[in-house]
């Protein structure tokens, strides 16, 4: 019976590790290395397109960042695992991707010697997290208290939140402009960009995830 081969997608924004990557999977039997982009915006759109068997992610990408590309990226294609690719070993960016969807977090500067069998163990359902020296394990929570886009409302810039705490009290664009003192334009664009960073098509839906969020009496 003949070996599948695995289908992967890299994700990095930096030309020189891309490019030892690709020498990397060059001596790989049975892992090809089918696609590469360079920002979150183009991984999202090649797994949608390609569905890859696995997405090996770096964390920093231009675009649409790694924690927030691997939700948009599992959101929509379940079936396409995900692993983090990154250079340093922090404790947060692992809880956050691993809240995202991925299924490994893997470091830069341990994978050069056994990257096939991380990649195949990952595909057989695995999951591997470089770990920080100092913790012996890493403590995967089996259920986050918060959904990925109510964190994410959490973390966004103070104007930001106190635009949807306006929206969720019902005021028009032109009302929220003038208490917070800026163009309507910008708080119509603002609104725009995290509909967009958070996937939803309507002001009702992003209302109730800013008041789930709590951040409607800002």
């Amino acid at each position: 019976m003949a070996t599948q081969t695995l289908r992967v997608h890299l994700v990095d924004d930096d030309y020189l590790v891309r490019l030892g990557m690709e020498r990397l999977f060059e001596g790989l039997e049975h892992i090809e290395l089918e696609s590469v982009s360079s920002t979150g915006d183009a991984a999202i759109s090649e797994a949608v397109k390609l569905a890859p068997d696995l997405v090996l992610m770096e964390t920093m990408v231009r675009d649409v960042d790694g924690v927030q590309a691997v939700h948009r990226i599992t959101s929509q294609m379940p079936q396409v695992k995900v692993a983090m690719l990154s250079s340093s070993a922090s404790y947060d960016l692992m809880c956050d991707a691993y809240r995202a969807g991925a299924v490994s977090y893997l470091s830069k500067y341990s994978v050069s010697s056994d990257l096939g069998a991380a990649l195949r163990l990952i595909h057989r359902g695995e999951s591997i997290f470089s770990m920080p020296p100092d913790l012996q394990r890493f403590p995967l929570p089996a259920e986050p208290a918060d959904s990925f886009e109510i964190q994410l409302i959490r973390r966004l810039p103070a104007r930001d939140r106190a635009i949807l705490s306006a929206l969720t009290a019902g005021r028009t664009n032109a009302q929220i402009a003038g208490s917070l003192h800026v163009s309507e334009a910008t708080v119509k664009a603002q609104i725009t960009k995290v509909m967009a960073k958070l996937n939803v098509s309507g002001r009702v839906q992003l209302a109730v995830l800013a008041v789930r969020a709590g951040v409607a009496d800002l």
